[in-house]
C-alpha cells in the first residue's frame, strides 16, 4: 500500500526530532565531542577536552624541553634507538681515555738507576730515564712492562695508567717516576656514523676530542630538514637520542664522543591530517620547524563556509602526562605515559586567530572541522523533499487525471 504524502511527512519529523544521525555525516558533531569528554570506557578514560587559549598556549610552549616536534607516541617507534631522550645524559666524554689499539709511549725515571738500563742518559748528569719500545694496547686492553708484568689500561687516563704502572714498581726501584703518553691512535678511536646520510663512515676520534656534530658532517651531514631527523647515539650498551635540529641549538648536546660510540640518523617525514568540514580533506607534510595551527588550517584551504562550524575546530593528539600536569589536569587512567587529548579552538572569536598563530602543530596531530548543525537540518529537508515530490506527484497527477475522465468531462 503506498503512503500518501501526508502520512510521510509526520514520520519523517519524528525521525528528524529524535537526531539526525541517520544522515550521512563526515565525523562527530560539536556536540558529542564535548558531550563524551572526560567519559570512561571500560574503566579508562577515553579522552580529555582542553579550550585552547592563552592559558593552554602558554603551557604548551612550556614543554618544548619534554616535547619533541616529532610525536613519537603518535607512531610505532618499535626501536630501542628511540627510547630514551637526551644524549647530553652521557656526559663531556674524554677523548684522552685509552682503547685497544692504542700506541703508547712510556718513560721511567729512576733515582741513581738500577732496575732498567737508560736507553737515553738524562743531560746533566740527573735522574736516568728510560724509554721503553712502543707499547700496543691489545684486543683485551693491556700492555705489558718489564719488571711489572701485564697492566690493562683500557678505559684509562694517561695520568691514571701512570700511577698503576708507578705502583707496581714500587721496591722494585728506587723512586720510581712514570710518564705515559698516546703516540698514535690505530683502529681503537673510530666511530661509527650511519643512517640517513650521504656517506656513512668511520670517524676518529681525535685527541682534542670530537663532538657529535664533528661526526654527522664528516658523514656528509643529513638528507632531510633538521626537524625531521632523530640522532641515535649508542655508548656501550645505551642508547639516547634527541632531533638533530635540537643537538644544532642546545650546545650540551653538541657531547664529546668516546672511541666506539656508534651515530645513527633516521628521517621521519612528519605529518598533519586534515577532516571534516574543511575545504580538503588532506595529509599535509610539516616541512617548517614550529609550525603554527594557523599555517595549517591555511594550508588546507580553511573551514568550508557552507559546512563548517567555527565553534568545533577540534585538534586530536596523543599528549604525554607531564603535559596534561602543566595544563592543570589530572588524569585517573592507568597505564600508558601518553593520554588522549582534544584541543578545541572557537574559530568564531577575533581572538582565536593570535591563539592559532602560536599554537604549534606536531607530528601525527589531526585537525577536525565539525559540521554546522543547519547543514544537519539542510540535508533532512533535502530528505524530505525527495520523499515528499514523487508521493505529491502522483497524488497530483492522480487527481488530474480524475478531473480529465470524469462524468461530463469529456466533450
Amino acid at each position: 500500500m503506498l503512503l500518501h504524502y501526508k502520512q510521510i511527512v509526520p514520520i519523517l519529523i519524528i525521525f528528524g526530532l529524535s537526531g539526525c544521525t541517520f544522515l550521512p555525516s563526515n565525523g562527530p558533531s560539536s556536540y558529542k565531542i564535548r558531550h563524551e569528554a572526560g567519559k570512561t570506557q571500560d574503566t579508562k578514560l577515553f579522552y580529555e577536552l582542553v579550550k585552547v587559549d592563552e592559558q593552554t598556549t602558554r603551557a604548551l610552549s612550556d614543554t618544548n624541553d619534554v616535547t619533541p616536534c616529532i610525536n613519537l607516541s603518535a607512531r610505532d617507534m618499535d626501536s630501542d634507538l628511540f627510547k630514551l631522550r637526551g644524549v647530553e645524559a652521557f656526559g663531556a666524554g674524554d677523548a684522552q681515555s685509552i682503547h685497544p689499539g692504542d700506541l703508547l709511549n712510556i718513560v721511567i725515571f729512576e733515582a741513581g738507576g738500577g732496575l732498567y738500563s737508560p736507553l737515553i742518559p738524562s743531560s746533566g748528569g740527573g735522574t736516568p730515564a728510560t724509554v721503553l719500545p712502543p707499547q700496543r694496547v691489545d684486543s683485551q686492553g693491556k700492555i705489558n712492562i718489564p719488571y711489572a708484568g701485564t697492566v690493562s689500561a683500557i678505559g684509562r687516563l694517561p695520568s691514571e695508567l701512570e700511577g698503576d704502572i708507578k705502583q707496581l714498581l714500587v721496591g722494585k726501584t728506587i723512586d720510581p717516576q712514570v710518564i705515559v703518553t698516546i703516540s698514535t691512535r690505530e683502529g681503537g678511536n673510530l666511530v661509527t656514523v650511519g643512517g640517513d646520510v650521504p656517506k656513512p663512515t668511520f670517524v676518529p676520534v681525535t685527541l682534542a676530542g670530537t663532538r657529535l656534530i664533528d661526526a654527522i658532517t664528516a658523514a656528509g651531514g643529513s638528507t632531510a630538514r633538521p626537524h625531521m631527523v632523530l640522532v641515535a647515539v649508542t655508548r656501550q650498551k645505551t642508547t639516547r637520542f634527541d632531533t638533530l635540529q635540537s643537538i644544532y641549538d642546545t650546545p650540551a648536546k653538541n657531547i664529546f664522543l668516546q672511541p666506539g660510540d656508534t651515530v645513527m640518523l633516521r628521517h621521519v617525514p612528519l605529518t598533519c591530517m586534515i577532516f571534516g568540514a574543511a575545504g580538503a580533506v588532506v595529509n599535509l607534510p610539516i616541512d617548517v620547524e614550529d609550525l603554527s595551527l594557523a599555517h595549517i588550517m591555511s594550508r588546507a584551504g580553511g573551514a568550508s563556509d557552507m559546512r563548517a562550524n567555527p565553534a568545533g575546530v577540534f585538534l586530536y593528539r596523543k599528549e604525554n602526562r607531564e603535559v596534561l600536569a602543566r595544563l592543570g589536569l589530572e588524569n585517573p587512567s592507568d597505564g600508558g605515559d601518553t593520554i588522549p587529548v582534544i584541543y578545541q579552538i572557537e574559530m568564531n572569536k577575533p581572538q582565536s586567530f593570535f591563539l592559532a598563530s602560536e599554537f604549534k602543530i606536531r607530528d601525527g596531530d589531526i585537525l577536525y572541522y565539525s559540521t554546522a548543525g543547519l547543514v544537519g537540518l539542510g540535508k533532512f529537508s533535502a530528505l524530505v523533499s525527495s520523499l515528499i515530490s514523487p508521493a505529491a506527484n502522483t497524488a497530483y497527477n492522480g487527481a488530474r487525471a480524475m478531473t480529465i475522465f470524469a462524468p461530463g468531462a469529456l466533450p
